[in-house]
């Protein structure tokens, strides 16, 4: 579906009965909010500079970036909360992100020819500020998407002219020889490490290419573990500086890991640019690069691209060896209430929760699809939405005495345990303890991984290791072949779908929640399923891999 247009997303207004739906769609569609981040706005969170206001948006206790305010709809959440005697400290919708949802989908249900979720009404905000001139970059920034190609889907594919004039300055010279430089370094890279075997591999391939290119010093790539970072590879620099700026740049390599942003450093030999490697949708490292010459924005954008394209990379790695390895090591993990959603609520409730599937999704959060006994659906929604570790939840299904939900967690020992490189085998709760239990390759570094997870969550404890060798099942070539074959993002989609519901009849998911659970579009869900579907079912029914020209007409 293509984003709304002026004249419908208006339709949708003059829809609205009542004051806070309109203000709904506003946040939606004018000032890019989830309605998980809808649902945490206070009044003070606003703060105005030179005629322009600014809306601090909060994840849980902290915040996670600043969204831009429209005069007037700064007027319109002022007149509200006047309107309902909210205080300045006190959520100004309260209801639940679950409940915004609803809402926006009954007000779009009296729109004829209009069909809407909360999703539909960010993407026609990015659309709007993009066709008014606005960077990408400044898009992503205010609307909280953390990658350029996020907005891919809104961006036409230029001709000859629409590149000419991109790739000229006002004055008519051409754009940076340094950022041509880094988008043939970009393309030049992807080729290298599509034959890396290991993460070192990878490392190493990434950073001595860059410092083989003109105006870079030297490449380093360190990977966070713990509270701190590992090396893992270099060019045109030795191992002993590299852990030399570590110390001198940590608190600036963690700023970039976290935000994650890239970020420059001015050092005695010239700048130094800190890029997030960002796997499975979040950084687990840095890569760091050292520059000739000041580090524009352009340049930023395109090593941000490069940081990315490393983590991809870096990921795949981990998957291949985890699918081929003859033997892993599986570790147990002990959460008490305290570190785990999932632990405090079996102990709350007095139920039983098993996790049945979980996807890695944008911007450091995992999404769960968990099976509760023992307790309704209302009571595991109502303790999910008031936990400060999740951040959106959803029924799937009611079982009466149970229920299978939905539930997006942005803090967990098993999200510390997946940046790290584990997979997520099981994950057990009973009576205020859960168990996580991930699995490794053999020859990984265990003791990383371990330090990870009790870092970030100290009441958590290793309570068993023990290593698993893998039998060969006839359906091990399959898998390989459809692994080989999906993208990262189809892996994603197809697995949230499968998950959720959405094969099932009658649906447990529609395609615009699953759209808005993984924080794309609907056009660009149902592309990324689609081509998953297909190749599932290639993988499945041909012998050997398609020829490209099947493949392509199959696509």
């Amino acid at each position: 579906m293509s984003p709304l247009d002026a004249r419908e997303y208006e339709r949708l207004r003059r829809a609205t009965r009542t004051h806070r739906e309109d203000l709904v769609l506003r946040l939606g569609g004018e000032v890019g909010l989830r309605p998980a981040e809808m649902a945490r706005v206070r009044l003070g969170d606003v703060e105005s500079q030179d005629g322009h206001h600014f809306l601090a948006v909060r994840n849980g206790d902290g915040i996670t970036r600043e969204a831009y305010l429209p005069t007037d709809v700064e007027h319109d959440l002022r007149k509200y909360a006047g309107s309902v005697g909210v205080g300045d400290d006190d959520p100004l919708l309260t209801v639940s992100p679950r409940r915004l949802q609803m809402l926006v989908g009954e007000v779009s249900a009296r729109v004829e020819g209009v069909d809407v979720s909360s999703r539909d009404l960010r993407w026609h905000f990015a659309a709007d500020l993009l066709d008014a001139g606005v960077p990408p970059h400044v898009v992503c920034a205010i609307g909280g998407w953390d990658r350029l190609d996020s907005l891919e889907p809104l961006l036409t594919d230029p001709d000859r002219e629409a590149v000419a004039a991109a790739l000229a300055d006002d004055d008519g010279s051409d754009v940076s020889a340094e950022l041509r430089q880094d988008v043939e370094l970009a393309a030049d890279l992807g080729t290298a490490l599509v034959g890396a075997a290991t993460g070192r591999e990878v490392a190493q391939t990434a950073c001595e290419r860059l410092a083989a290119a003109d105006g870079i010093r030297f490449a380093w790539l360190a990977e966070r573990t713990g509270n701190g970072f590992t090396f893992r590879g270099a060019g045109g620099i030795d191992e002993a500086a590299v852990e030399h700026a570590l110390d001198e740049h940590e608190a600036a390599a963690i700023d970039a890991v976290e935000t994650p942003t890239v970020g420059v450093e001015q050092t005695a030999d010239g700048p130094l640019a800190l890029v997030p490697v960002v796997r499975e949708g979040a950084a687990a490292g840095v890569l760091a690069v050292g520059t000739t010459d000041a580090v524009r924005e352009d340049r930023r954008d395109a090593l941000a691209v490069l940081g990315t394209q490393v983590g991809h990379a870096l990921a795949a790695v981990e998957r291949k060896r985890l699918l081929l390895a003859d033997t892993v090591v599986e570790l147990d993990f002990r959460c008490p209430t305290e570190s785990s959603f999932v632990a405090d609520l079996s102990g709350t409730l007095e139920c039983h929760v098993e996790l049945s599937g979980m996807v890695p999704v944008g911007g450091g959060s995992l999404l769960y699809y968990l099976v509760v006994e023992g307790a309704g659906a209302d009571p595991v929604l109502s303790h999910a939405s008031a936990a400060d570790a999740v951040a959106d939840a959803r029924l799937i299904e009611d079982y009466g005495d149970g229920a299978s939900v939905e539930v997006v967690v942005d803090a967990s020992p098993a999200l510390a345990a997946v940046e790290s490189g584990a997979r997520v085998r099981s994950l057990r709760a009973d009576g205020g303890d859960a168990t996580v239990t991930v699995e490794l390759p053999g020859e990984a570094d265990v003791r990383a991984v371990v330090d990870a997870v009790t870092d970030a969550h100290p009441s958590v404890s290793l309570a068993a290791k023990h290593q698993a060798d893998r039998s060969v099942e006839t359906d091990q070539g399959f898998r390989e072949r459809l692994a080989d074959r999906l993208s990262d993002r189809q892996a994603t989609v197809l697995r949230a779908a499968y998950h959720s519901g959405y094969f099932e009849w009658p649906r447990g998911s529609t395609a615009e929640e699953l759209a808005d659970s993984l924080d794309v579009s609907s056009p660009t869900l149902h592309n990324h399923l689609r081509k998953a579907q297909q190749k599932l079912l290639t993988a499945f029914f041909d012998e050997t891999p398609a020829s490209p020209s099947t493949a392509d007409r199959r696509r």
